[in-house]
């Protein structure tokens, strides 16, 4: 695993959630579980980067935000993972970090494969936006990450 690598999937996370917040700006979601679904989302990114960095947990895992909140914490989620992962040496990447769920289980895990569980969370859940998204008449972006590398990484001229 690449830093390379981890930054386009990084960059994917956010193209993709910018996708559904422009949906968002142009329809308001009337299913409470949208907003609460995507917030959930941003919040597991914090947690995640707050266990690798060793400190306190910052927010709340199911918080209420406003879509303006959502939008200024994706960016700024974003440019700390972006931050975090520059920094990265490749030896890091097998680095074992521990830490204790909020139940008082007591885990370690190799940072790869947190980063990881942070872009596939929020793959998963953006599929699950979707599906509420559609029952609300909601005309839905494609997320797909191939769409992403082909639109973004490597551009037709």
């Amino acid at each position: 695993m690449t830093k390379a690598y981890f930054k386009q999937l990084f960059e994917y996370d956010k193209w993709a959630s910018d996708l559904l917040l422009e949906k968002f700006e142009k329809q308001f979601p009337q299913n409470p579980r949208i907003y609460e679904l995507f917030s959930h989302l941003l919040s597991a990114q914090r947690i995640w980067l707050d266990r690798i960095l060793g400190i306190p947990q910052s927010v709340e895992r199911f918080q209420d935000r406003l879509p303006d909140e959502m939008k200024e914490d994706l960016e700024n989620y974003h440019t700390e993972w972006m931050g975090f992962i520059e920094q990265l040496q490749p030896e890091d990447f097998d680095r074992v970090v521990s830490y204790v769920h909020p139940n008082g289980t007591p885990y370690s895990e190799r940072l790869v494969d947190i980063m990881a569980h942070v872009v596939n969370h929020g793959t998963h859940h953006r599929g699950n936006l979707i599906i509420l998204m559609k029952e609300e008449g909601f005309v839905v972006p494609t997320l797909d990450m191939i769409f992403y590398v082909r639109d973004k990484v490597y551009p037709k001229s």
